[in-house]
């Protein structure tokens, strides 16, 4: 349907509406949400196809003034026409990673940040007030973007929808309250904690209200995301507030208990400790004057304090915690994802569980501007995963670290090189391998688990020309670029990207079409192909485009899932 003829559409169901619909005069494309009328933009896909893209659209009322560190109230209602042909504003935040590898431009930022982008293909896209029919509705991948919970956005610059609108699902991104904004915990009624996945809660909701008037069926939503977004898909997957809101999920990189992050109070009173200070703000005051200090401090001065924090962690600052029920909020994790995932929570969602052969090597770099290895050396008990050093029985950490030194370091011989493989392993490989466990020892839906080992042609890839290093296998964030088109950095589209042109070509066409295939069908491939994974971890090994590898653990692998078994269960949270 043209945008002509979608507009006449539109005009001629006028008598259906409860309000008039604005003057669309020089709107390529439109719909309507509970808040108003949407103007939009008619795109291309990777193949030519048009897409109609709806961007920075208000999900929630924006947390400024006194609401910075409260739950995101709903969104305002409007008059006339918003215009969504473009993104909104980034939140505010410190990025070490995408901004300094040109990955991304430097955007407008600010508070004023709480946006979310609809991407729908053109054909699917209901006239304004027409009645959906429920057979035309489209499945929905919401996804939420990484960026160790402090930096990144939904936009369009690294989550460049050209190659998924060539297949039939609607995708959503979103922004939300990042670092201290999004995560900061006082443990008490004023900030518990969980801002930021609270505001994809309520994103959620905003999709469930409203998708279907881009053609979208919220009885058919995949939560989906990568590194610190797999993190937050993987907690809400596994939160009572999530109820009715999707009904699979998607975790590359990252899940509620990877260990590139820990959850415990112990983790928050320190970074505290740091922060609050480097903030200008006097943490021996009482709990309402910090809270009225963090309402009212300016801006820089937090982004200043979290620069301090990333400076000393390297890579994650603020990040999700357990908290206690508060009075004006609701409660995400009210207790230890370990707990959570013992007694079932999460079980009834279809899963992908995904991670990447070399996953550290991507953050090397940033670990010598911050001098990693120095620190290592100074506290070893810091090479543990984080969130086993922090939960862990305090008694046990000079054990622990015992073991983990003598695994990795030859004891005392402490690298960036060995930090890097155990990283990889502790942070990402085996948090997905137990979780597998896990979800098979409570009967829970299937979980398809998977490596992307694929090189990049010649061994290149849109990361490895970003930071201009080269590695073995693929590291953190190398599957993204395979179905969300890197739009700033690879420039304007010459030609078709899934094209079976070139070995990348494919490798983009493949991952898209995986992806598609659970979003649609719950799935990523035939279950000859790709059988969901029992108690033997066997994981699809995403090595070539041009076949499928579904294969056992390497030696390597099940050796260090025994010694990570071992490892927590010392640690006092059991082997599995």
């Amino acid at each position: 349907m043209s945008a002509a003829n979608l507009l006449l559409v539109a005009l001629v169901s006028v008598s259906a509406c409860h309000a008039a619909i604005p003057d669309l005069t020089g709107c390529e494309v439109a719909a309507k949400t509970e808040q108003g009328y949407v103007c939009g933009r008619i795109r291309n896909a990777t193949n030519g196809a048009k897409y109609a893209s709806f961007r920075g659209m208000q999900y929630g009322t924006q947390p400024l003034g006194e609401l910075r560190f409260k739950e995101l109230l709903p969104p305002p209602s409007f008059d006339g026409l918003f215009n969504a042909t473009e993104a909104g504003p980034i939140c505010a935040q410190v990025d070490v990673l995408y901004t300094p590898n040109n990955l991304v431009a430097p955007l407008s930022s600010g508070e004023d940040c709480i946006r979310i982008n609809v991407h729908v293909p053109y054909d699917y896209l209901p006239a304004i007030n027409a009645t959906s029919n429920s057979s035309n509705l489209l499945p929905v991948m919401f996804w939420i973007h990484g960026g160790a919970f402090s930096y990144g956005s939904g936009d369009a610059d690294v989550h460049g929808p050209e190659y998924l609108m060539t297949k039939n699902v609607i995708l959503v991104t979103i922004n939300y309250r990042l670092h201290v904004f999004g995560f900061l915990s006082l443990d008490n009624e004023y900030i518990p904690g969980n801002n930021g996945l609270r505001d994809c809660i309520t994103a959620l909701k905003w999709v469930q209200s409203n998708i279907r008037n881009f053609g979208g069926d919220p009885a058919r939503v995949t939560i989906s995301g990568e590194s610190a977004g797999a993190v937050m898909t993987h907690l809400l997957s596994i939160s009572n507030a999530t109820q009715g809101l999707f009904q699979r999920a998607i975790a590359l990189s990252g899940q509620a208990i990877a260990s590139f992050y820990s959850y415990s109070q112990s983790y928050v009173k320190l970074i505290n400790a740091i922060f609050l200070p480097a903030a200008g703000i006097n943490p021996l005051q009482t709990p309402r004057k910090i809270y009225e200090d963090l309402v009212a401090a300016p801006l820089e001065n937090l982004l200043r304090g979290n620069k301090v924090l990333l400076d000393f962690f390297g890579i994650v600052s603020f990040a999700p915690v357990i908290e206690k029920p508060q009075p004006n909020f609701t409660t995400v994790i009210p207790a230890s994802p370990e707990d959570l995932l013992n007694a079932g929570a999460g079980k009834n969602y279809p899963l992908w569980i995904g991670f990447c052969s070399n996953e550290a090597e991507t953050f090397k770099t940033r670990l010598q501007e911050v001098n990693i290895e120095t620190k290592l050396r100074l506290v070893p008990s810091l090479t543990l995963p984080q969130n086993l050093l922090f939960s862990a029985n305090p008694l046990t950490v000079p054990a622990l670290t015992t073991l983990q030194l003598a695994e990795y370091f030859n004891v005392t011989f402490i690298t960036l090189e060995k930090f890097l493989f155990a990283a990889t392993d502790s942070y990402w490989k085996y948090p997905a391998q137990r979780l597998t466990l896990k979800r098979l020892r409570s009967n829970a839906s299937n979980s398809y688990l998977s490596q992307l080992s694929y090189p990049g042609e010649n061994n290149r890839s849109v990361i490895k020309d970003a930071l201009n290093r080269n590695w073995t296998g693929a590291a953190h964030v190398e599957d993204l670029p395979y179905f969300f088109r890197f739009n700033h950095f690879v420039g304007p589209q010459q030609e078709n990207e899934l094209a079976p042109t070139s070995q990348d070509n494919k490798m983009r066409a493949k991952m898209t079409e995986l992806i598609t295939n659970f979003v649609i069908n719950g799935s990523p491939a035939s279950s000859t192909d790709w059988p969901a994974t029992g108690t033997d971890l066997k994981f699809q090994n995403l090595d070539s485009p041009d076949q499928f590898n579904f294969t056992d653990p390497t030696p390597y692998m099940e050796d260090k899932i025994t010694y990570f078994s071992n490892l927590y269960n010392v640690g006092g949270l059991g082997s599995v």
